[in-house]
């Protein structure tokens, strides 16, 4: 089993990590914090995919541009709480909150006791960057898998305002089509990483999907899965420019910084999780703001930083263990430190941002809002494909249902892994207690330890309560 990361160095697009790491590098990994419990009840009983069951509610920064924010979604509030048939609950959130000021913020502002688990809402939109609204809120509302959670992101005011006006148009229209096409795609450099992303995640996720199709239990309108040549931006700005609603899969290497480093935080953050294309091509944020690029669809973007960078990684403890025991070379952990966000103010990665604000763009985006590894749709120990979790949150797209409903697929495999994970470390601790040597498990505990952290990183940009088309009435 080896280990395998999608993050290529801007400038050259060599792959910062170069050689794949072993599962035993994984030996003594820290075990994870544990995923937040749910302190707080929903209506669990009623259909998940229904706001007038599960309500939807918006959480904005308690700053003076928060309150902006509001002014600025009070339509899409107005739009959601037709679809409820009950006013929109607003939260306002101080901002910059760490996992316990979050916590106490969840439990005893939007989920207190006190209320009817009816009342609690399941699908809540986040409006603001990572430093206005945390990524410890976001983690504590998303890490017991039971509320659907999607952020606005945006910088710019003005993009808020663009994103609602798309949503609603879409939403409003009456000739809104039933079906999507489905396309995967992989940005083939050539590089080991993406040849065994290609290999073992996107073909086997469009061929289940395909026949899928075949049996009728994926209700698109068309599969089309191909690997673009090194350098073929034109051949993907094509593929999403077509009117017809699309669900789009990409994996690619995410962009990092290159071996100088960044030279500002602006830069890093205008460049960093840009979609590498090989031969030294990349797909920018300018060139997804304006024009058809995936018009009212919704993107699975699969790449290192493609959602965004965290202040910290959760490997880099393990990373910076790798290179004291010699299993990494000092100077790929420099490669990956330089990814790391200057001045620590973790951020939003500006394709997806631009995506969203272009009013002939996608709906909703769902990327990686850390470092992105392979192995968690792949086992290596066993050849065996993991392509039924994502197939499983595809075919809930092109379903029909709810973008944050579909996300939540992820989460259950999330916490299977958790529970495994802390099965071993506990096996370890009762092994160490009576003096017994620990059973040798390295390779399913690197592979569930890896699972666990990558799959919990996925994050839904975009407000969880929209469709990629509409369901078929049952």
């Amino acid at each position: 089993m080896t280990l395998q990361l999608l993050l290529a160095r801007a400038g050259d697009g060599q792959p910062v990590v170069e050689t794949p790491l072993p599962a035993e590098s994984l030996r003594g990994a820290p075990l994870p914090a544990p995923l937040p419990k749910p302190t707080h009840l929903y209506n669990m009983s009623a259909e998940p995919d229904s706001l007038r069951e599960q309500r939807w509610a918006l959480v904005v920064p308690d700053t003076e541009r928060g309150r902006r924010l509001e002014g600025i979604l009070s339509p899409l509030c107005e739009r959601r709480a037709e679809e409820q048939g009950r006013t929109v609950e607003v939260f306002r959130a101080p901002t910059g909150m760490d996992a316990a000021r979050a916590q106490a913020f969840v439990d005893e502002v939007m989920y207190p006791t006190s209320r009817s688990s009816r009342e609690h809402a399941r699908y809540v939109l986040l409006a603001g960057t990572l430093e206005e609204l945390s990524l410890e809120l976001q983690e504590e509302l998303t890490g017991d898998g039971s509320c659907f959670v999607g952020r606005l992101p945006f910088e710019r005011e003005e993009d808020h305002a663009a994103y609602v006006a798309k949503v609603l148009a879409r939403e409003r229209d009456a000739a809104r089509p039933r079906k999507a096409r489905a396309l995967f795609l992989t940005a083939q450099d050539m590089s080991l990483p993406v040849r065994s992303g290609h290999r073992f995640v996107t073909s086997p996720v469009a061929r289940r999907c395909s026949e899928a199709r075949a049996r009728g239990f994926f209700p698109a309108s068309g599969v089309l899965m191909e690997e673009l040549p090194a350098g073929s931006k034109g051949r993907l700005l094509e593929l999403a420019g077509a009117p017809e609603p699309g669900l789009l899969f990409t994996l690619s290497h995410g962009v990092g910084a290159r071996p100088s480093g960044w030279a500002s935080a602006e830069e890093q953050r205008r460049e960093q999780g840009n979609m590498w294309l090989g031969d030294r091509t990349v797909l920018t944020a300018e060139e997804v703001r304006q024009g058809a690029f995936l018009p009212g669809g919704i993107w699975f973007y699969f790449a290192c930083f493609g959602a965004g960078t965290p202040a910290r990684s959760v490997y880099q403890p393990w990373m910076e263990q790798l290179v004291r025991s010699g299993l990494m070379p000092p100077w790929e952990l420099e490669g990956v430190e330089r990814s790391r966000p200057l001045e620590a103010r973790p951020f939003i990665a500006a394709l997806p941002q631009a995506a969203l604000a272009n009013p002939e763009g996608p709906l909703a985006v769902i990327g990686h809002l850390d470092q992105a590894w392979i192995c968690a749709f792949h086992d290596p120990r066993t050849g065996q494909t993991h392509a039924n979790r994502l197939e499983e949150v595809l075919a809930s797209l092109v379903e029909g249902y709810r973008a944050g409903l579909a996300l939540h697929a992820l989460s259950r495999f999330a916490s299977k892994a958790d529970r495994e994970l802390r099965k071993h470390y506990q096996e370890d601790a009762v092994a160490g207690s009576s003096g017994q040597s620990p059973a040798p498990q390295v390779e399913e505990r690197a592979y569930l330890w890896m699972e666990r952290h990558d799959v919990t990183n996925y994050t839904l940009l975009g407000d969880p309560a929209v469709r990629l088309v509409d369901r078929p009435s049952r």
